[in-house]
This record gives C-alpha cells, structure tokens and sequence, in this order.
C-alpha cells in the first residue's frame, strides 16, 4: 500500500526545505521539534511555494501544472490538476476537514486544516468516508491561517496521528497570499468528489479527474480573498471525469450537482459567508460544489456535461 505521507513527507524534505529561500519560503524549528514551513503567512512565498503546497496536500498523487483561464474579459493564469484515485488524494488527503475553530470567537475568520494528516487520523468528514487509511511515522499538515502555527497545534495534530510532534510537518500560507490562493483554487477535483459523495454518487466509480481553475488576484485582506477563491469555484472553475457506471447514475447526479442548480445560484459568496457567521459549517451547503462538470462514461462513451462560468461574478470579486 502506497502511502500519501510518505510521498508528502519527500516533497517537504527534498523540494521545499532545502529551496526555501528560492521559494520565498521560511522554515520554522518549534521547541516540541515540529517543522513549520511558512509559504504564504509572513513569507512571500510564490507560483512555484503554491504548486509544491498542493503537490504535498495531494500526497504527490497528481500533476500539477498552471494554465490559463480566459472568460470574456477575463483572462487570468490557472491552477490545473490531474488526479488519479480522485478518492484518496482528496477526501483522504486535501479535503479541508480538520476542525481548527477551538479557541476562534464566533464570526471570526477561522483557520482551516487539510492535508495527508487526516488520512492518518481519519476522523473527520470525508476521511471516514473512504476507505483509504495511512500509516506512516512522519506527516504532513496544511493550515490555511492567519497566525503562525505554534506548539499547540502540532502537539494536536501529533497526538492525533499518534506520532512526535518532531515528525510533524506543517506548511502555512494566508488565503489572501499568492502560494494561498493557488492552494485553494486548486480544490476543484476536491469539491466536486465531496459534492459526489454528498449526492449519493458512487465514489467506487471514479476512474479519474481533472479540474481547472483561475487563481483568483491576491489581496493582504483575507475577507475578500475568502471571497474570491471561492468565486472562483463556484462560478469559474470546471471539473472533467472519467467513470464506470451507468449513465442515469450520472445524469441524475448533474441534475444536483452544478452550482447552477442552487437557488442561491447569481448570490456572492461573501454575503453567503456573512449569512453564515463565516463558518463553512453554517454556510448554505450548496455552495459546496463547483461551476461546470463534464463526466465521461467508461462504459458507454458516452461525455455529458452540466453547469455554468459567470463572467460577472468572477469580474465583481476579483476586480
């Protein structure tokens, strides 16, 4: 059995430490011994600091590449990637499942964790509903965060895993920050395999997935890059599938699945956000989901395609 940690862990100690500063990386040593790898927070970070973050938060079980994103008037670079077993490099792995709100006051802009950690904990949404589970002695956790990850959390996440905190690895990056933009543009095979496993879609039959989508213009405000990453998913990205299965299995999945088919469809994420008091777990669960879907049937040949970019919404919170 492959493990999404060991490969993380690889990509940490052989392509991020030892080319941080040519990353615009810091790397942090805590007095517990965990390794924090500041890509976005404090530190500039960059292209190549965001494309290494998702390659580690995948577990190294995809292609990663830039792109460009053109709508319109709109033409922005892209953040593209190609997945394999889908299943475990995102509800496993990326799936930004790990609850960090403890110690968050309500309305507040709560960190968020993610990464290869939970395929070894697995004790969160999407982690226990697949049947992937690591076992590793080192690992590696994403914090989508305004504050430098301390002690405490590495103790938490050590603890969870079962390991030392010293075989901890904890890359951080702001939302706002370009390495943090990329990182969360990049969710688009995540959000639509949680959107699959939401919709009573047969995980099982996945083959492969790919998904594009336009990195949304960084801002030191972290309000408004909520916004905007967000945006960008739900009104500009879109996700290609290959699968094995019946063909009304996926046309009544794109009967739910687009945001389109929201009535909350035309609404700007930050005033969904605000509606719910700025917690993911409050907010209106259709806007889990991604903008276009495009599904290819192994079995019959058949491609079929659901959903829909706006040029309006992407131009409203991005410019």
């Amino acid at each position: 059995m492959f493990s999404v940690n060991q490969r993380a862990v690889q990509i940490v100690k052989e392509k991020i430490i030892p080319n941080a500063e040519m990353l615009q990386c810091e790397v942090h040593q805590l007095k517990n011994g965990a390794t924090v790898i500041d890509m976005g927070l404090f530190a500039r970070g960059g292209y190549m600091a965001g494309k290494l973050f998702v390659e580690a938060t995948i577990g190294d079980m995809g292609h990663v590449d830039f792109g460009r994103f053109t709508l319109g008037a709109i033409d922005l670079p892209s953040i593209d990637v190609y997945i394999d077993l889908p299943q475990t490099a995102t509800l496993s792995s990326q799936f930004s499942g790990w609850d960090l709100s403890a110690g968050y006051e309500k309305g507040t802009l709560m960190p968020i964790g993610s990464g290869p950690a939970r395929a070894i904990y697995k004790n969160d949404l999407g982690s226990i509903d697949w049947t992937y589970k690591d076992i590793h002695h080192e690992t590696v956790f994403a914090a989508q965060t305004t504050d430098m990850p301390n002690e405490a959390m590495a103790e938490d996440v050590a603890k969870k895993c079962g390991l030392k905190p010293e075989n901890v690895y904890i890359l951080a990056a702001t939302t706002g920050s370009l390495a943090g933009s990329i990182q969360v543009c990049s969710r688009s095979v995540e959000a639509s395999m949680f959107c699959m496993l939401q919709k009573g879609f047969p995980l099982e039959a996945v083959i492969s997935g790919m998904g594009i989508c336009p990195i949304a213009p960084p801002t030191k405000d972290e309000l408004s890059a909520m916004d905007r990453v967000n945006t960008a998913l739900m009104y500009g990205c879109t996700v290609r599938y290959l699968v094995d299965c019946e063909d009304d299995e996926i046309e009544a999945f794109l009967k739910v699945a687009p945001f389109n088919i929201s009535p909350r469809f035309g609404e700007h994420f930050i005033d969904l956000f605000e509606e719910g008091d700025r917690n993911f777990v409050e907010v209106d669960a259709s806007i889990h989901t991604v903008a276009c879907y495009e599904i290819t049937n192994f079995k019959t040949g058949k491609t079929f395609r659901a959903g829909e970019l706006r040029e309006d919404m992407l131009a409203r919170s991005f410019f």
